[in-house]
Formats: structure tokens, C-alpha cells, sequence
């Protein structure tokens, strides 16, 4: 690759030559042969520096998490027997601010190794892991460039953050999320007593309770924990604001549902996720190990760019909830058509909750008091995480009405089964 000094060279090289065959004067032929050699010797030089090099990176994962550090090490060998100057190495990433520069000379067989430390600012999911080196004349004729090694994914996970003082009725937590499905079928749990029918078997008499009641009772089964936990998150991209890349309501957005899904992993939940960005994507509730993994990739990788509406997701949705489900929506909408169409899930038994982003903060002039009103007048929970503030203090209480008075406690109205041994 030619500098702006070099490329001065090649038009004086070329007027040189044309005075030279043009008039044939001894001084122009000498000047034109200093010239050659001044780029031959140039050219080469910058060509043999990046001869038998030898590149390594380590590097600890492949993943990390937004606030944390990327460290590294960067090692060069130099394998070939000519010593190496004016060399450059980078490794080529689009992490933001991402810089590991460093300039190096080496002789032969020598090595060279540094640790590279850049502060993770955004999440997302980055290219790394491939390194250039430039080598570069004394003169500064030539700078050339070759690259070593493939280029890696790294993933940058959002930042949860805790959620000691989480209000129950949001995810109805922790005891009123826990519901049970009765069967016929004789399974190794057991939820509650009731008094024996004819055909029940002796096998399942609770003979403590029999005693106690004074008439025979029989353990029900059931089919265990079934209570799922649903986040949904609205990445409709009309509905964002703000222009700050690590500031704006798609972020907030993400670590809210991040924080929700750490704090049910951590109340081992089976929680799931559905987001409607550029494409939906749906990540069924699991309270396997590896779930918030998952969980926490997809929300890396989640970019507010979808197209379709709340209220459209909503009823796509319905077919994937039961009144075993619990639904939380995070949403910087301001538009009240999405509230009818929670209603209708709360109507259908599922256990729903809305957390609100409010885009005002970011400079938007939508206000989200159409929608507070048409949620508190729906009795559905509602929570407001406004710009700023920690997550914990905001999901700690839900919005209070004009009254005074919060949307009522879903899980006061729901009878309690009787916990019971096998």
C-alpha cells in the first residue's frame, strides 16, 4: 500500500523518466537509478519484515459480560533469520474502543508477548481473535499489512442486576408461582388430601390425615411444579428511544429482562423468553442448568428491529400459554392497543404483569400515561423502570392507580393446596 509519500516518489519517479529519455543528460539517469533503488530497497524491506512471522492469541472464552474486562495475551515470533523493524500489531475487532496496538522490532528467534485488557462497554456479539501486523520502510515509502489467524465470535452478555426486594406479584414469586396440574395418573408427587371415593386404592390412604379427620383420606397426584414463567420483550423498533448506543430504551429493555431471568433461575423457575426483533424468537420456560445460558445469548444478540406490534405478538403467543403461565411484558410502547390483547391472556387464566420503560426519558414526547391508565383500569400489575434508576427499587412496588390503590394481588384470590408427604 503506497503513503501519500511514496505516491509523491512514483510522480517524481515518472517526471524523472521523462526527462530522462527525453533529454539524456547524465544527472537525470543517475537520479532516476537512486530512485529505483530508493523504492526497490524500500518495497523489500517492508515485504521481508512480515516474513516468518509467527502469531499466537490466547484468550480465556469466548463469551464475557457488559461491565467486565476481555483479557488476552498476544505473542510474536519471529522465526525467520533477517531482524524485524517498524512492525505494528493489532488485533482486528469491531468491539467498541477496542485498541491493542503495539509496535515491536524483533532479532531472530525472538518473542515478544503482551496481555491486551479492553473494557466491555456494550453487549452484543463481536469478531475477534484475527491479528494484523504492518511493516513499514525506513523511509516511509511502504506500509504493508498481513493478517494472521481466523476471526472468532465473542459474545458479551448483558449485565443483570440483583433483585432482592422483587415484588411477588410480578412473576407471582416465589410460592405463588409454584402451581400443580392434578392427574389420574399415580405419579411419586403429591399436593393435597381429600376424602376417599369408592376406587380410590388403599395405597394412597394419608393415614395421619385419617386419624386427624376422623375419615379415610387419599394423597392426589399431580405432575409436579408446573408454573411456567414467560418474559416477553418488545423490540418493535418503532417504540425505542434514544440515541446513545449503551443509553436508550432497548437497553434498559434487555437488562430488565436479563435481571428477570436471573432472578427466577435463581428461584429455580423454569423461565422463558420471546422477543420480537428483526425475527421472533421464542425460547421455551426450562429450569435446566443451561437455560440461563441460553436465555442470556438470546438477549446478547437481541436488536430492536422488529417490525411487528405488541399487540400482533401478543396473539401469536397464545397458543404457547396456559393458566399454569406466568407473563411479564417489557415495553417502551406507548400505543394502549398491546393492553387489550393482555387482557385477554389474564381472562384466559394466564398470570400476567407489565414493566414499563418509559420513553420519555430519552427524549421521546410519547407519554405513557394512556397506558398506565388502561392497565390499572384492566387490575393488571404494572411496573415503571424510569432512566437511572436501579431496577430492584422500580420492580420493588407497582404504579398505584388515582385512587391510591395497587392493582390487587393476584395470588390472594387463589386457595392454597395442602402440602402433604408420600
Amino acid at each position: 500500500m503506497l503513503s501519500k509519500r511514496s505516491a509523491g516518489i512514483v510522480i517524481l519517479l515518472g517526471v524523472v523518466t521523462f526527462y530522462t529519455l527525453g533529454t539524456g543528460f547524465d544527472f537525470f539517469f543517475r537520479l532516476l537509478y537512486a530512485l529505483l533503488l530508493i523504492l526497490g530497497i524500500g518495497f523489500g524491506w517492508a515485504w521481508l519484515n512480515l516474513r516468518g512471522l509467527e502469531v499466537r492469541l490466547t484468550r480465556a472464552g469466548s463469551r464475557g459480560q457488559a461491565g467486565e474486562y476481555l483479557e488476552g495475551e498476544v505473542q510474536l515470533i519471529n522465526r525467520h533469520r533477517l531482524p524485524k523493524s517498524w512492525l505494528e500489531v493489532v488485533e482486528v475487532s469491531d468491539l467498541p474502543d477496542y485498541t491493542t496496538g503495539r509496535g515491536v522490532a524483533l532479532v531472530r528467534d525472538q518473542r515478544r508477548t503482551w496481555k491486551t485488557r479492553t473494557y466491555l462497554a456494550r453487549r452484543g456479539v463481536y469478531q475477534t481473535g484475527q491479528v494484523e501486523v504492518s511493516s513499514q520502510d525506513p523511509f516511509g515509502l511502504f506500509r504493508l499489512r498481513r493478517r494472521f489467524l481466523q476471526t472468532q465470535a465473542y459474545t458479551v452478555l448483558p449485565a443483570p442486576q440483583p433483585l432482592p426486594d422483587l415484588d411477588p406479584r410480578l412473576a407471582h414469586l416465589p410460592s405463588e408461582s409454584r402451581a400443580y396440574r392434578r392427574t389420574n395418573h399415580v405419579t411419586p408427587n403429591f399436593s393435597s388430601v381429600r376424602e376417599y371415593a369408592e376406587g380410590d386404592s388403599f395405597r394412597h390412604i394419608h393415614w395421619p390425615y385419617t386419624a386427624r379427620m376422623n375419615t379415610l383420606m387419599v394423597k392426589e397426584s399431580d405432575e409436579g411444579m408446573s408454573a411456567e414463567a414467560w418474559l416477553v420483550l418488545d423490540l418493535q423498533r418503532s417504540v425505542q428511544a434514544g440515541s446513545d448506543l449503551t443509553d436508550n430504551t432497548e437497553e434498559l429493555g434487555v437488562t430488565i429482562a436479563a435481571s428477570l431471568a436471573q432472578r427466577m433461575v435463581d428461584l429455580s423457575l423454569p423461565v422463558g423468553l420471546a422477543s420480537s426483533g428483526a425475527e421472533n424468537h421464542i425460547i421455551r420456560p426450562d429450569s435446566s442448568s443451561a437455560q440461563l445460558g441460553k436465555l442470556m445469548e438470546a438477549l446478547a444478540e437481541a436488536q430492536a428491529l422488529g417490525r411487528t406490534a405488541l399487540e400482533r405478538f401478543l396473539y401469536e403467543l397464545r397458543p404457547q400459554f396456559s393458566q399454569f403461565n406466568t407473563v411479564t411484558v417489557i415495553t417502551a410502547s406507548t400505543r394502549p392497543e398491546w393492553v387489550s390483547a393482555l387482557a385477554s391472556l389474564r381472562r384466559q387464566g394466564v398470570k400476567v404483569a407489565a414493566v414499563l420503560v418509559d420513553p420519555q426519558d430519552f427524549g421521546s414526547a410519547d407519554s405513557l400515561e394512556p397506558v398506565l391508565n388502561a392497565l390499572l383500569l384492566n387490575q393488571i400489575p404494572v411496573y415503571r423502570v424510569p432512566r437511572g434508576q436501579a431496577i430492584n427499587g422500580a420492580l420493588r412496588n407497582p404504579v398505584v392507580g388515582a385512587d391510591g390503590d395497587a392493582p390487587p394481588d393476584p395470588s390472594a384470590a387463589t386457595q392454597a393446596s395442602v402440602g402433604v408427604t408420600s
